[in-house]
């Protein structure tokens, strides 16, 4: 249970006292919508949890995945039709949400009631479903949240969930974040840091986790948290 999990890294870094200044925190692939949600949720677990400043994260799925990877829309062999359809329906299984990682933050664009009852995680920390005023003000509080999409990624689906797109099963187009109410209303405090000019957005070259360390050094390392 990815929330369990978040509890105890909260209870980790409440206690670590080289951290009691504060910290900055990077988060590569799923990685990145676990530790916005160290972000947005410790601070109500641990009275005493240091701020977190900046957050970058690197292929994440903010707006959960809708296929297995290597799968996208434009796929269509058996394995993956098959895999499909046995996903949508094990992700939301009582066995499976609670012992797959994956299922946490799987969201089936046809089965959006579905999603929002049965997944533990994703809809929470988005605040789908129960907007918690103390989720948005703790994220709110960055001074800075960099998102990367890997313009190659075919293992995030749709690789857009990175920057907060989210596939629309009407229009069958990802939705970019600030065309969906989500942004425009402010669930969780992306729209606030933007007006701030706090939220930056962008795209680099490769497939998932294809890191380019020469890069990450100069404008991560020595660049952004410098």
């Amino acid at each position: 249970n990815v929330n369990d999990q978040v509890a105890k890294v909260c209870e980790i870094i409440a206690s670590d006292a080289r951290l009691s200044k504060g910290y900055n925190a990077i988060g590569f692939s799923q990685g990145g919508q676990f530790l916005r949600a160290v972000v947005e949720v410790c601070p109500t677990l641990e009275p005493s949890m240091p701020k977190c400043s900046k957050l970058i994260t690197f292929g994440g799925q903010h707006q959960g995945v809708m296929d297995w990877p290597g799968c996208g829309k434009d796929v269509s062999d058996l394995f993956c039709r098959s895999f499909e359809a046995m996903l949508g329906w094990g992700a939301y299984s009582d066995f499976l949400r609670q012992r797959v990682v994956q299922a946490q933050y799987f969201k089936d664009p046809l089965k959006m009631e579905t999603y929002l009852k049965k997944n533990i995680f994703l809809p929470g920390i988005n605040n789908e479903v129960h907007r918690n005023p103390q989720y948005k003000e703790n994220l709110a509080s960055l001074d800075l949240l960099l998102l990367y999409m890997w313009k190659g990624d075919t293992t995030v689906v749709p690789k857009e969930s990175s920057l907060f797109g989210v596939y629309n099963a009407t229009t069958k187009k990802v939705t970019p974040l600030k065309e969906q109410a989500f942004y425009r209303e402010d669930w969780i405090g992306l729209r606030e840091l933007d007006e701030q000019g706090k939220l930056l957005l962008d795209v680099i070259e490769g497939n998932h986790m294809e890191i380019d360390w020469d890069f990450f050094n100069s404008t991560i390392v020595h660049g952004f948290l410098s």
